[in-house]
């Protein structure tokens, strides 16, 4: 490179480096408006379909949720009206809302208004640290065109899907968003790492279209389930 290509390149990053934000935002992906997923299944399969690799403690878990569910009468789980939380949430079929600035991004949820922050100005947090909770601690940062978000801290009340795949104290989500389809469409591409209850760490898919215009509507769940 030439003295005289290197200061013009010096003079640019410069003037980038004064740019407001609004500008500077301009280069990370625009995420944020209302989603919904493509396909809901009630139970979450890694990418190729089967299911998560469990460990023999993980196995046990997973029958007995198996087993109580199936005691249950139709919906009761939901009647309860518990939030199901995190990751759960995630696969919901009802639409979300991405609300997007450079602090965080928020995910507000039509199903039990369930509200999540992904903060992206924070390091994350020790573990020991924080208390558990449905959504657990998320913190995430861009990597290119994709959101890469951490989550830990789920409540021990919580499993990851209808079906009940268990997860301990220690498991650690990883999701990779990405738009595809020129905007059209949102990837997600979900890492579970729990050693304690998996053989090894594992991948799901899901994918949700964008649905402009489509607002959240209001989620009684006392209303919807007090017949049963």
């Amino acid at each position: 490179m030439t003295h005289r290509k290197s200061l013009a390149a010096t003079v640019l990053l410069a003037a980038f480096s004064f740019l407001p934000l609004s500008a500077q935002a301009q280069q990370t992906p625009y995420i944020a408006g209302t989603w919904q997923v493509s396909e809901y299944h009630a139970g979450i399969r890694t990418e190729d379909g089967a299911l998560p690799p469990l460990t023999a403690e993980g196995q046990t878990l997973y029958q007995q949720n198996l087993a109580a569910r199936r005691e249950l009468p139709p919906r009761e789980d939901m009647s309860r009206c518990v939030p199901s939380g995190m990751p759960r949430a995630m696969w919901a079929p009802l639409p979300l809302l991405l609300v997007q600035t450079d602090r965080k991004i928020s995910i507000i949820q039509e199903y039990h208004h369930q509200l999540r922050h992904v903060y992206l100005d924070e390091p994350a947090p020790a573990l020991a640290d924080i208390e558990l909770s449905y959504m657990g601690e998320s913190v995430g940062h861009w990597e290119g065109d994709t959101l890469v978000i951490e989550t830990i801290g789920l409540h021990r009340n919580t499993v990851l899907d209808r079906e009940g795949l268990p997860h301990s104290r220690d498991m650690r989500i990883t999701e990779r968003l990405r738009l595809l389809d020129g905007g059209q469409q949102l990837e997600n591409v979900v890492t579970f790492t729990d050693p304690q209850l998996y053989t090894q760490a594992w991948s799901s898919r899901l994918v949700y279209d964008s649905k402009p215009g489509l607002e959240l509507k209001e989620y009684n769940c006392l209303a919807l389930y007090e017949d049963l």
